[in-house]
Order: structure tokens, then C-alpha cells, then sequence
């Protein structure tokens, strides 16, 4: 009865009033001690609630049933399809929403709904997921923001490939510890590409000079990534550089004058298909014959197996350990050895080589200018 009369009431009251009572019907059936019957006419007149065409009303039993897991199921359910301002109090918070639930909502065309769902707290890697693949760009900007959401590798690479353009999305990615080596590297070199292309738009250089520099790019970033890199990560690099056509001789020589002797091995045995301990015994006892039919197999050229054998003897004679990185300044030696050896006709290095080595020999000693700059800052800054 005391229903029947509720609801007689709320056919003529005013908005505001409504709406309180909307609330307080919904805490009612939260935390009354009610009987059974009593529960049931509750529910009842809060599913009639749904059709009021206050809105104030609908969002009264909202933010009232939203936090609880206790709150009716098709309530919730039938708040979620209400207007956005509705739906969105519901969404964000309440339990009672499955991946399932969710991920429909996420066909939905309201890309503020879709942010909602993005922003919820500790999302399923399956919604997740949904969202990667269909979400707008705006609900997967608040996605890669939710530091809640499980997030797997694969909606990574889906999001990466998505949205590799967006400048804000991408150094989003980036900024993620668990985004895959071999995905880091291609946005940072779609960030370079970017960086060329409004250099070029501006007039500053022109295609050829872009097209260097971008090669240059994806080496430097490549050997930065796979310093300190597992052998399951080294090998997705290296495959994923090969298919990408970014696998080639200059990487590899540089590879070598850099240290990145485990790189190397892992790179070279899969283009050749030996075994890597094949190729690291090899390394550490100048097998040349052996590193020579290795380098073969791999498809790297004639021409440039004299300078790999050179600068892996003269690293080697240097003392450097061939699993482990060279510091900078043995790097620029091993370079301008190499450098002093190739300019011998005898050896038949080619022109292409020589130029490389160059360019490299010139980069790493800025480098190193910088870092003894920095260094000496540094010391000066620590004695002040």
C-alpha cells in the first residue's frame, strides 16, 4: 500500500521533490530492513522511476545504486542506455557491469561513454582489449591514462597501429614500460619521420637528406633499445627489423663498432641460420674462416667481411669484452683504426663502407665530446 501510494504521489509532484524521493526510495531498498514484499515494491517503483521524464529523477537513483553491488541488476542495466549524463554516473563506478555488459557499450556511437568505460577502475584486460581495437581515439587516449586498466602487449601493438600519427597517443605509448621493443622502436622512428616531415615542409632539407637521416634514425634507436635487452627480446627485435627491412649491413657494422656484440650474434644467426653459441665461439676465438662462411650465409656482402673481421679483431685486441657494450671512447678508437686500416687498397674496401665509417667515426666523437662536457659540468656543479 505504502507503495501503491508513492507512486500516486509522484504522478503529480513537482521535479525537485520527486527526484529527492527518487533518492531516498533507492537508499531505502540499499539499507532499510525490508521484508520481502516490501523489497519487491521498492523495485517495482524504481523500475516505474526509469520512464519519469525528469532526468533529475533518473539521475537521483543513479548516484544512489551506482557504488553498490547489491543494487537491482536491471536498474543499472536500463540507467546504462539512459541519456549520456545518465549513463556515464552508472558506468564509471558500478560493479554490477560485466566485460560483456561493457564491451557492448562500447558499440555505442557516444565516444563520452566510451571514455567513461576507458577510465573505469582495474578494467579487464578483455575490455581493454575492445577498446584497442574499436574504441575512439579519445576513449583510448583515457584508456592509455587509466593506470588501472590491464592493458596486454596485443592491445599495445593494436593501439600502436592505430595511432602511430597521433603525436599525443604515441608518446603516451612510449612512455610505457611494457610496450614491446620492437613496437618502441617503430613509433620512434614514425616521431623522427614526423620531425623530418615538417623539416622538409619548411624547406630545411629534401627528400634524400630525409630519407639518410631516417636511416640513421632506426640505427641509433635500434642499438639504444637492444642495450641490456633479453635474448627473447633481442630476437623479436631482430626479426621484427628484418621483416621491416631495417636488418642490414650498415646496422650490423655499426652494431659491431658499437659492442653490441649480443645483437650481432642473435641478428646474424638468424639471417644465416646458425646457431648463435656457434657464432659467439667464433667471435671469441677469430675463427675468421668460420665468421666469414657465417657472414655468407647471412647474405651480407663480399665487400664488407673485411671490415667486420677487422673490427672484431681490433675489439678484441682492445680488450673488450665481445658480450657487453664498448664504452664511447673505445668505440671512436676501434672506428678510426678501422678507418686507417680500410684506406689500404690492398684490403678492397669499397667506397660505400669507408663513407659509413666516416660518419660514424664524426658521430661518436661529438658524442663523446658531449659526454665529457656533461661530465665535467657535472663535477664542477658537485664542487660548487
Amino acid at each position: 500500500m505504502i507503495i501503491h501510494d508513492f507512486l500516486n504521489w509522484v504522478e503529480t509532484a513537482p521535479d525537485g521533490p520527486r527526484a529527492e524521493a527518487a533518492g531516498a526510495l533507492a537508499r531505502a531498498w540499499l539499507y532499510s530492513e525490508l521484508d520481502d514484499d516490501s523489497r519487491k515494491g521498492a523495485s517495482a517503483a524504481l523500475t516505474v522511476l526509469l520512464d519519469d521524464p525528469c532526468v533529475d529523477v533518473r539521475m537521483a537513483i543513479a548516484h544512489n545504486l551506482c557504488r553498490s553491488s547489491d543494487a537491482p541488476r536491471h536498474i543499472l542495466l536500463s540507467l546504462a542506455e539512459d541519456r549520456q549524463e545518465v549513463a556515464s554516473i552508472v558506468l564509471e563506478t558500478s560493479p554490477l557491469f560485466s566485460d560483456v555488459d561493457l564491451i557492448d557499450v562500447l558499440a555505442n556511437p557516444q565516444e563520452d561513454l566510451q571514455r567513461v568505460v576507458a577510465s573505469r577502475r582495474e578494467l579487464s584486460a578483455a575490455v581493454s582489449a575492445a577498446i584497442a581495437e574499436i574504441g575512439a581515439e579519445s576513449a583510448c587516449r583515457a584508456l592509455l591514462s587509466n593506470n588501472s586498466a590491464n592493458i596486454v602487449p596485443t592491445s599495445l601493438l593494436r593501439l600502436a597501429e592505430r595511432f602511430e600519427d597521433v603525436a599525443d597517443l604515441r608518446e603516451a605509448l612510449l612512455k610505457r614500460p611494457d610496450l614491446p621493443m620492437h613496437m618502441r622502436h617503430a613509433l620512434l622512428l614514425r616521431h623522427a619521420r614526423s620531425i623530418g616531415e615538417t623539416a622538409r615542409a619548411a624547406g630545411e632539407r629534401d627528400q634524400n637528406d630525409d630519407e639518410n637521416l631516417l636511416a640513421d634514425a632506426s640505427d641509433k634507436i635500434a642499438l639504444r633499445l637492444v642495450h641490456g635487452a633479453s635474448h627473447a627480446e633481442l630476437l623479436e627485435m631482430s626479426e621484427y627489423l628484418r621483416a621491416s627491412g631495417h636488418l642490414n649491413t650498415r646496422l650490423m657494422l655499426r652494431a659491431v663498432c658499437c659492442g653490441r656484440f649480443r645483437f650481432f650474434a642473435t641478428a646474424l644467426g638468424l639471417l644465416s641460420g646458425v646457431p648463435e653459441e656457434r657464432i659467439f665461439r667464433a667471435l671469441i676465438a677469430a675463427r675468421p674462416s668460420a665468421l666469414r662462411a657465417v657472414m655468407r650465409k647471412a647474405g651480407l656482402p663480399m665487400r664488407s667481411h673485411q671490415a667486420f673481421l677487422l673490427a672484431i679483431d681490433m675489439a678484441r685486441e682492445g680488450g673488450a669484452d665481445l658480450t657487453a657494450d664498448l664504452p664511447l671512447d673505445l668505440a671512436r678508437m676501434l672506428t678510426e683504426c678501422l678507418l686507417g686500416e680500410l684506406q689500404d687498397e690492398a684490403l678492397g674496401a669499397d667506397g660505400d663502407i669507408l663513407a659509413f665509417l666516416r660518419r660514424f667515426a664524426l658521430e661518436v666523437a661529438r658524442l663523446e665530446a658531449r659526454a665529457y662536457i656533461h661530465g665535467t659540468a657535472q663535477r664542477a656543479l658537485s664542487a660548487a
